[in-house]
């Protein structure tokens, strides 16, 4: 019979032991080494002078250490503490507006969005430091640089259309 057959019948037969040959000292192990399980002498014993006061610390305190028993019965009464709730909202980031800003400065209008950057960075450095009424008005600062910028580049391309069509047609160059 094998081992899983033992096992087998001896599960089904409702017995919870390990099959044959389990807690058994394996062949080939020797004998512990001599030493290891024998306890020291004198080993638990308490040293002679533990526990005693070193000279020079001079001696306890009367009453220290010893409880004290009152005779008398006190009733202390405490009022439960007041409750404190304190409630602290969060102020929400003002818009530095920083990505119009890249915008114009790379599409429309170097010199404002260059301005309009350096005041949206000014408004996160102004909100991380805690000043949030800085950072609000230097984030307006640059939304209307923005805008300034993007007006600006809006009427000098139409100015340049117009004037680029005007002298073409009084050159007399058509193509059509």
């Amino acid at each position: 019979m094998s081992k899983d057959q033992e096992y087998n019948m001896q599960t089904q037969s409702g017995y919870d032991q390990p099959p044959p040959g389990y807690g058994q000292p394996q062949p080939g192990y020797g004998q512990p080494q001599p030493g290891y399980g024998q306890p020291q002498p004198g080993y638990g014993q308490p040293q002679p002078g533990y526990g005693q006061p070193q000279p020079g610390y001079g001696q306890p305190q009367p009453g220290y250490g010893q409880q004290y028993v009152a005779s008398s019965t006190q009733v202390v009464l405490s009022q439960p503490a007041a409750n404190t709730t304190i409630i602290t909202t969060a102020i929400p980031k003002p818009q530095s507006y920083l990505a119009l800003s890249i915008l114009v400065l790379i599409c429309c209008n170097l010199i404002f969005g260059l301005i309009a950057l350096i005041f949206s960075i000014m408004s996160d450095s102004d909100y991380s430091a805690g000043d949030h009424e800085g950072a609000r008005s230097k984030g307006r600062v640059a939304l209307w640089l923005n805008v300034a910028g993007i007006i600006i580049s809006v009427i000098l391309i139409i100015v340049l259309i117009v004037l680029y069509t005007v002298v073409f047609a009084s050159a007399g160059l058509y193509y059509g």
